[in-house]
């Protein structure tokens, strides 16, 4: 018994001397255990995407909120539909008053093609439209994260009443529509009203979306910017050990970056597009909702959160995710694909990034005499069927802007014009007519 009673004493001895010095060294050892963990984990940026907790996630959701933003906003009146040209004041105001209510979830129903337009177009509603159809998960992050959806349900479009509190959702490739009844509502959207800057519109089908189509021709400003060199490079850089490998193929000169058999990046020097290769991902991402999260990630990781960037579409389930920069509402087309972003899930736990090293950052002063009047999308639509373009084929239509650069000055030009799209391929219809012509 004493001899225990003195091992007791012994030890309290040794802890209460000793025992701060080795907690303190023991949690040293293992931050540093985890810290090597971290970067000689394959695709140290694609493990850092796992974090989850509370706070980044609620970060992460007002971010990815922002990207996948709505690209059409129409007014439903009685005697014609309006839709917004500077649409993204008055949508900030909507989603902050719908995302103060509470969305108890109604039903759903599926309906005729015929009985879903209607739907849409009802009177003395608000329709919101998102580029391309977003997932449930991004509608909890814009819309209010208690609203009930599944993840991985698609949305095209929200109609939201003017003075009641009865919420549509509408996904366009099942003709589904999704009913909530907003509650604990402290202020409706009656008081809500149109921009002065708006056009007539209707709804209708094309391919396999329904989109607002301007029922006169409409005028649109020419804008110009500068050519800007993104910094984007100097901080891929930083994840590569080497200098590089130079090499020329077909008058281009590329430089190819490697960090072990894990990354990979080129960087074409002549049109200033980069292809980033991740291998090793060990994400498990085979859902639509979480791969449109992980597109959002992507961009965080890469620097690519600009202002004017926003999603833009999806294919193949999500698989390939297309981002474009916006300018007052359209998009920019480049035959390069300058000022774009594409996300593509690869077989065997491989991602490709596409980006360019060019963007758009300084306007240049523009004025009236640079506008344009554009046709109609029937009138359009008209000439590509004349030239042998198949109704049915074109998947959809929308106006956008062509990227001209003039080398000379290093000044871009966004010239407005209507781009259609078939076999997943972007084309402006005047040059596709134009190419037509001349073969």
């Amino acid at each position: 018994m004493k001899k225990d009673r003195q091992w007791r004493i012994r030890l309290n001895y040794f802890r209460q001397r000793y025992g701060l010095i080795i907690s303190l060294m023991i949690a040293i050892l293992i931050s540093i255990f985890l810290s090597v963990q971290l970067w000689q984990t394959p695709g140290h940026v694609s493990q850092k995407r796992q974090i989850t907790n509370t706070q980044q996630e609620e970060a992460i959701g007002k971010n990815l909120g922002n990207v996948y933003s709505l690209s059409k906003l129409t007014f439903n009146g009685k005697s014609q539909n309006l839709s917004v040209l500077d649409y993204q004041t008055v949508s900030s105001k909507l989603i902050s008053r719908v995302k103060g209510w509470h969305l108890k979830y109604k039903g759903d129903q599926k309906l005729s093609k015929n009985a879903y337009l209607q739907s849409l177009s009802k009177n003395n509603m608000i329709v919101m439209s998102f580029s391309d159809s977003v997932s449930g998960s991004v509608i909890k992050n814009v819309f209010g994260k208690d609203i009930k959806i599944a993840n991985n349900v698609m949305i095209d479009h929200v109609r939201l009443p003017q003075g009641g509190t009865n919420v549509v959702l509408y996904n366009d490739a099942h003709h589904k529509i999704y009913h909530y009844q907003g509650t604990d509502v402290v202020q409706t959207i009656k008081k809500v009203k149109s921009s002065e800057r708006a056009v007539s519109v209707d709804y209708r089908w094309i391919g396999e979306h329904v989109v607002t189509a301007p029922i006169g021709r409409i005028q649109l400003q020419t804008h110009s910017y500068l050519l800007d060199s993104d910094d984007t490079m100097s901080q891929l850089l930083k994840i590569f050990p080497d200098g590089g490998k130079r090499t020329v193929a077909n008058d281009q000169e590329i430089l190819t970056y490697t960090n072990g058999d894990n990354q990979r990046m080129t960087r074409n020097m002549t049109t200033g597009i980069i292809n980033y290769d991740a291998y090793g991902i060990n994400d498990h991402v085979d859902q639509v909702g979480q791969r449109q999260r992980q597109g959002y990630q992507w961009l965080v990781d890469l620097h690519q959160l600009t202002d004017d960037l926003y999603y833009f579409e999806e294919t193949n389930n999500a698989k390939s995710l297309m981002y474009r920069l916006f300018v007052n509402g359209l998009p920019v087309f480049n035959q390069t694909d300058n000022g774009t972003v594409q996300v593509k899930q690869k077989p065997n736990q491989h991602e490709q990034i596409i980006l360019s090293q060019y963007s758009l950052r300084v306007p240049l002063p523009t004025d009236n005499k640079s506008k344009v009047t554009l046709p109609t999308m029937d009138e359009e639509i008209n000439k590509l069927m004349a030239a042998g373009v198949d109704k049915t084929d074109i998947q959809k239509i929308l106006l956008g802007y062509r990227w001209r650069l003039n080398p000379k000055n290093q000044i871009v030009t966004l010239e407005p014009t209507w781009y259609f799209e078939q076999d997943n391929v972007w084309r402006s219809v005047d040059s596709w007519l134009a190419d037509k012509g001349g073969q």
